[in-house]
């Protein structure tokens, strides 16, 4: 029996979309199953200024939601690797990294990684409950780490943390190492939907965060309010390529 051609080509859609809706279920099943031992209580989020549902701060709710809904436009609804940066010390990119990345995890079917990249002055690995734990210049230098080993809990729903681990000062040999592109190749594949952001030192001061700048999909600039001046944000704009600042925030937490 001769089988119409247009049946055939309506049966290989039909299986394609079949494959890709048991890859989504299964994707779904493998955030849905992510340990998420020992979270922070409602009291703890609050204190640490974090956002959730609920919160009582929910100006920041809405503003970090409308941030991740606009970074997620800027990269056509797919996941991304955003690096958050500053002019100068103090601007909070610490504190806007983990909160987009719990703003981008109140999506059930989303994970969100943070990684520290600011070797100068850490802070990610406060969030972890381990006292001295691995993180990713153990990753980059030593050969004994495998990525499993730095990725930690980070107390908030379906939000990981890779710490700065060891201190060296060769971080910006590091970042541009071949190593460190298959690492952020890798743990944006670990999972489907998984956001990564790349928490790094002020970019006027330090060319590591000029080095990541080339490997972000997208970025922003964090200025803390009444702190610098236009041409200094001005400086900080023309470090990063115009295709990928996806806008400035003004931080007056």
């Amino acid at each position: 029996m001769t089988q119409n051609p247009l049946n055939l080509k309506a049966q290989n859609i039909s299986s394609g979309q079949l494959n890709s809706n048991s890859m989504d279920s299964d994707n779904c099943k493998k955030i849905k199953n992510m340990n998420d031992a020992c979270l922070f209580t409602s009291e703890e989020l609050d204190e640490l200024k974090i956002i959730y549902p609920g919160c009582k701060n929910d100006k920041s709710l809405n503003y970090y939601r409308e941030l991740r809904t606009k970074l997620l436009k800027a990269a056509n609804n797919k996941n991304f690797v955003c690096m958050v940066s500053s002019i100068a010390e103090g601007a909070g990119t610490s504190h806007v990294a983990v909160n987009l990345a719990a703003s981008i995890a109140l999506d059930h079917s989303k994970t969100a990684l943070i990684i520290d990249c600011n070797s100068y002055n850490p802070h990610l690995h406060n969030y972890v409950k381990d006292e001295d734990p691995l993180g990713l210049s153990n990753y980059l230098e030593q050969n004994t780490q495998e990525i499993e080993d730095i990725i930690y809990p980070s107390g908030i729903r379906r939000v990981r943390i890779i710490p700065s681990g060891i201190r060296t000062e060769y971080a910006a040999e590091n970042f541009s190492s071949e190593k460190m592109k298959l690492f952020i190749d890798t743990v944006k594949k670990r999972y489907p939907d998984r956001f990564i952001i790349l928490d790094t030192p002020p970019i006027s001061l330090y060319v590591e965060s000029q080095i990541l700048a080339s490997i972000c999909d997208i970025a922003i600039l964090v200025i803390r309010y009444g702190h610098t001046t236009a041409s200094e944000v001005q400086t900080g704009i023309d470090l990063i390529n115009s295709d990928k600042l996806a806008g400035v925030i003004l931080n007056n937490e």
